[in-house]
């Protein structure tokens, strides 16, 4: 008697396909954090589909493209920091032996880009070939690019499956804060362990210094509010408009609502995109601004949404220009609303709710109180908390665990800032910051005969602890006011430009070694700066090396006496000095790219490459050595 066949529902089908062992190597690139979601995106697209040829097609396709768009091709997104690093060394390790390989230039550049490839990492373009190539043997070039591109195309995911939100993990995902809290406390520990030494004998660790800098968050802080403050010191004196301004992406740039649903216009955009979104369309205002001889100045600082989406708060004076072309409109602010409202519904205007979402503004009434009171709180949360952390939705952030560890809200800004770079403080208009700080490292029996734009500038930034504050707007006045152009500041940074040799090679490096004033041409107040070296870490400092290959040829270290090598030929086309040798026998021995490690002695392996030398061998090197006693020798 023929069995009744039984027949699943469609749901069920679904779900079993996308969990069968053969459909299991379609989801082997997907992070196991992401598969229940991806398989229940997959559940959504196949479920108007009932015959197997078709809802295993769809679901195949789906998780394809996924992985396409947020899975980078060659990387794997579970690894850890420790896996990064290995996969670094493993990657500058093997763009080293294929170099051995290459036949020019053109072929180099080629497995360069090959090998960048599989890793989804764009090749760095640069003049000469030798550029390039520094740093692709460099693992911690590698280490460097392959922490970004692995962090942000996980945080990229994770913001599309609807993790990042205010009821879920808001701002940024625990992975990227963890990973976050984590590198600041290796910076730490490096800081904190090394010490160094100025001209005078003077010894501190470098995280001492950095205590003193804007590096720590309260110097930070009140930095930014002294300036905020001198701007609206200003915008009274000068009788300047001054406006409160939220500027927010359009909602193809956010994944999910405010209710915690996922929005169905997003797009895929990260937050860097957007970020360049808001820089762009700001930009053009400012231009059209300055067509109109409206001026502006003030700040702007870059915050995200729940959902990792960044909105901009802009705290703006205004005030009309000598090149003011309706000067019949007396309010000048009301036109400079209108003309950033253009901007802030140029792109999807018609979509619902762009007018009343796009550009919140608030005129700043001076009768209520301080503008910077405005933007303090922003100030605040984004550098080191506020009591209360409310997002532009008004819901209230709070702090939250994960182990022992406590996830602040202004450390999930912290990271989600760092993890898409995105500078989140900038200066709008006014005199720049630079030339303040290097004023503060001038003495003052440097200004015997300084005139009197120089020393007015130079009291301006100088601090005495119960006795007198810095002044942002007196510095300003003395450059020239908030909307001076740079070509007629005042005092401006004298620079000093020289070629160093660094890591990857001879670059030109610019350093500033005081001030200029354009009342006294010819003359540089030269500042106060150290020159540190580092010293031989004691009393249990240290920090963990490794071997690395040599980046170059050249090798400093001090070898012991050798004697000469035998039967060597003055007239050879090329020479190499011994250092030369060693270095690309330790390029070679140490990482196992040749069979240069079967020959027993130091001096043998030297001998070989000197002989390699004598046939003009390129400078990757390439050298082929085989086990044919007849052909060991020979280059390519």
């Amino acid at each position: 008697m023929q069995s009744k066949q039984i027949l699943l529902p469609d749901a069920q089908r679904h779900e079993a396909f996308l969990r069968s062992a053969q459909f299991a190597p379609e989801l082997a690139r997907i992070p196991f954090k992401w598969r229940n979601r991806v398989i229940t995106a997959a559940l959504a697209k196949m479920a108007w589909s009932s015959w197997y040829k078709v809802y295993e097609s769809i679901a195949t396709s789906f998780v394809r493209e996924f992985a396409e768009q947020y899975v980078p091709a060659g990387v794997d997104l579970s690894q850890s920091d420790a896996d990064i690093v290995a996969t670094a060394e493993r990657a500058a390790a093997g763009i080293v032996k294929m170099l051995w390989g290459a036949i020019s230039d053109t072929h180099a550049l080629q497995i360069m880009e090959d090998e960048c490839a599989s890793y989804g990492i764009e090749l760095p373009e640069f003049d000469e070939a030798a550029d390039t190539i520094a740093r692709l043997v460099d693992a911690r070039w590698w280490r460097r690019q392959l922490r970004k591109r692995v962090g942000r195309a996980f945080e990229a995911g994770n913001i599309r499956l609807g993790y990042v939100n205010y009821h879920g993990e808001p701002y940024a995902s625990t992975e990227a804060v963890l990973a976050r809290l984590a590198q600041n406390r290796r910076n730490a520990a490096a800081l904190a362990a090394t010490l160094v030494q100025n001209e005078n004998g003077q010894q501190f660790s470098i995280a001492e210094l950095a205590e003193k800098t804007t590096a720590n968050k309260a110097i930070r802080r009140g930095e930014l509010m002294l300036r905020i403050n001198g701007f609206e010191q200003i915008a009274r004196e000068c009788g300047d408009q001054g406006i409160f301004i939220t500027w927010t992406c359009p909602s193809r740039f956010h994944a999910m609502q405010h209710s915690g649903k996922p929005n169905n216009k997003f797009d895929g955009s990260t937050p860097r995109e957007a970020n360049a979104y808001l820089g762009k369309m700001t930009a053009l205002c400012r231009s059209a601004l300055a067509r109109r001889g409206i001026g502006l100045y003030g700040f702007r600082i870059a915050e995200p949404h729940h959902d990792g989406c960044p909105h901009w708060h802009l705290l703006l004076f205004v005030r009309p220009t000598a090149r003011y072309k309706t000067p019949h409109l007396q309010d000048v602010a009301s036109r400079a609303i209108r003309i950033m409202k253009r901007y802030a519904w140029r792109v999807d205007r018609g979509e619902p709710g762009a007018f009343a979402r796009r550009l919140d503004v608030k005129r700043i009434d001076w009768a209520k109180g301080s503008a910077a009171g405005y933007i303090a709180k922003y100030v605040a949360k984004n550098i080191d908390g506020v009591a209360d952390h409310k997002t532009k939705e008004g819901y209230v952030v709070t702090a939250d665990t994960e182990g022992d560890v406590e996830l602040t809200p202004s450390a999930r800004v912290e990271a989600w800032a760092s993890r898409w770079g995105i500078r989140q403080f900038q200066q709008w208009g006014g005199a720049p910051v630079t030339v303040w700080r290097e004023l503060r490292r001038i003495e003052e029996n440097m200004l015997n005969e300084a005139p009197a734009a120089m020393r007015r500038a130079w009291d301006a930034v100088q601090k005495i602890d119960g006795e007198k504050r810095a002044c942002w707007a007196e510095y300003l006045r003395a450059q020239g006011g908030a909307l001076v152009p740079r070509k007629e500041l005042a005092v401006t940074l004298a620079k000093d430009e020289k070629s160093v040799i660094g890591r990857y090679g001879e670059t030109l490096r610019i350093t500033p070694y005081g001030v200029r004033c354009s009342d006294l041409i010819g003359v540089v107040f030269k500042s106060v700066r150290h020159a540190w070296t580092p010293v031989q870490a004691t009393g249990g400092r240290g920090v963990a090396v490794g071997i690395a290959v040599p980046r170059t040829r050249v090798n400093n270290c001090t070898h012991p006496d050798r004697p000469a090598p035998l039967n060597r030929s003055p007239d050879i086309a090329r020479t190499i000095c011994d250092e030369e040798r060693t270095a690309i026998w330790a390029c070679a021995a140490h990482n196992n790219l040749c069979p240069f490690p079967r020959i027993p002695g130091d001096q043998e392996k030297i001998d070989l490459l000197y002989e390699v030398a004598k046939l003009n061998a390129c400078p990757y090197p390439r050298v082929v050595v085989t086990d044919t006693p007849s052909m060991r020798g020979n280059a390519t």
